[in-house]
């Protein structure tokens, strides 16, 4: 699986939302760049070069920027964005405001189970993101063993660190939890 990344870039009121598979640097978002530098994927097309014989051909499409510059949909509300974020999917939400800034958010997959229970979290960088991921990852075992709901863990991060900002949660249906 890859890293999975969605990009919401501003346009008025409205937003262009398009994917990294791989991930991509924020910092290689700029307006020279809108789409970033070239995927980090050398180590994903190597290994499978050693397991499948592609007959000559390419296994996948080379892309040139990281980010995939064909949006998956344009001109909607952030509203919309945040319905098409999945927490098992995608790893990351980068917003990218029209002065090129770029706020990044986790993707947190709190209720393990697809469309379900997931926040995004704003933070500042790598360290930052593993802290977060450190955090969750007991935040998760407390609540299994406590048998807490999901909204507990949220709750618990707000409080933890009011000062993050932006701490969205949804609720959203499971059919293979309900």
């Amino acid at each position: 699986m890859g890293h999975r990344t969605l990009l919401a870039y501003e346009r008025g009121n409205d937003y262009d939302l398009h994917r990294a598979h791989w991930g991509v640097d924020p910092g290689t978002i700029t307006a020279e760049t809108p789409f970033g530098g070239p995927p980090d994927d050398a180590w994903a097309r190597r290994r499978a070069e050693a397991l499948l014989d592609p007959a000559g051909g390419e296994l996948t499409e080379r892309n040139e920027t990281a980010v995939d510059p064909e949006p998956i949909a344009d001109g909607i509300g952030f509203e919309a964005v945040l319905g098409a974020v999945d927490p098992i999917e995608h790893e990351a939400l980068y917003v990218v405001d029209s002065a090129w800034n770029v706020r990044t958010y986790l993707v947190f997959d709190v209720g393990g189970c697809r469309n379900a229970s997931g926040a995004i979290v704003r933070h500042d960088g790598a360290t930052d993101a593993a802290y977060l991921r450190g955090w969750l990852a007991g935040a998760r075992a407390v609540r299994e063993t406590n048998d807490v709901g999901d909204d507990a863990v949220v709750r618990a991060l707000r409080w933890l660190d009011p000062s993050r900002g932006v701490v969205v949660w949804f609720d959203g249906e499971c059919s293979r939890c309900s």
